[in-house]
């Protein structure tokens, strides 16, 4: 079977990474904790973000408690309100155990990051970012940093256009599961905009990292 039409010009520029990436790994063992400590004090996330897991979680069990699960009491979750991201990150892990228990987490972390884009949509604030890019992608990503500034009260997320079709998220900053959930944030994106591509990653810590892609 052939390869589809847009594999030789995403695997041609592949071969040009301007930033030493490789595909990501998935199936490494997730270090919850030392994300958690590597987060500044009063780290957080808007409360859509947060709903995502929960969805999650519910769709493998309705009845699952993902907050005990978690580790952690209880609470009503507000869109717009401000939750510790360490909360999020517990929130994420649990979910990945429990709606693909045959899957590595990693996998189960880009999965859910695949629903972050369509979760901005979702409101209005991310309608006023998103909504005059319609399914550019190229324009989508060209203003996505937008998307974290919203969603996570720090770090930083700096977009460099690499030529055509090509682009690259830096990350400083933001221990937040660079190689997982975040290229799933990418991918999504990709997915909902109706493109296919491709999402590299170079880890330099926890904290920093690149996400370097290619679409067709």
């Amino acid at each position: 079977m052939g390869r589809p039409p847009w594999s030789d010009r995403i695997v041609a520029a592949m071969r040009r990474s301007l930033h030493r990436t490789e595909p990501p790994r998935f199936d490494r063992p997730i270090a919850l904790d030392e994300h958690v400590a590597a987060l500044p004090p009063g780290g957080a996330v808007k409360g859509m973000f947060l709903r995502d897991p929960l969805a999650v979680a519910a769709e493998g069990d309705p009845r699952a408690d993902l907050f005990a699960l978690a580790g952690l009491p209880p609470r009503r979750v507000l869109p717009f309100f401000d939750y510790p991201y360490a909360d999020h990150m517990r929130l994420l892990v649990a979910a990945s155990r429990l709606r693909w228990p045959d899957q590595p987490i990693g996998e189960g972390l880009r999965r859910i990051g695949q629903r972050g884009y369509d979760t901005l949509l979702g409101h209005n604030i991310g309608r006023v970012i998103f909504a005059a890019m319609g399914r550019d992608f190229g324009r989508v990503v060209s203003v996505g940093a937008r998307g974290w500034k919203v969603g996570v009260s720090f770090g930083q997320v700096v977009f460099e256009p690499l030529g055509e079709r090509h682009g690259a998220y830096h990350m400083r900053n933001l221990p937040c599961f660079i190689e997982t959930y975040q290229v799933g944030v990418v991918e999504g994106a990709m997915r909902t905009c109706g493109v296919v591509g491709e999402v590299w990653v170079r880890l330099d810590s926890l904290s920093d990292g690149t996400l370097e892609f290619w679409w067709d």
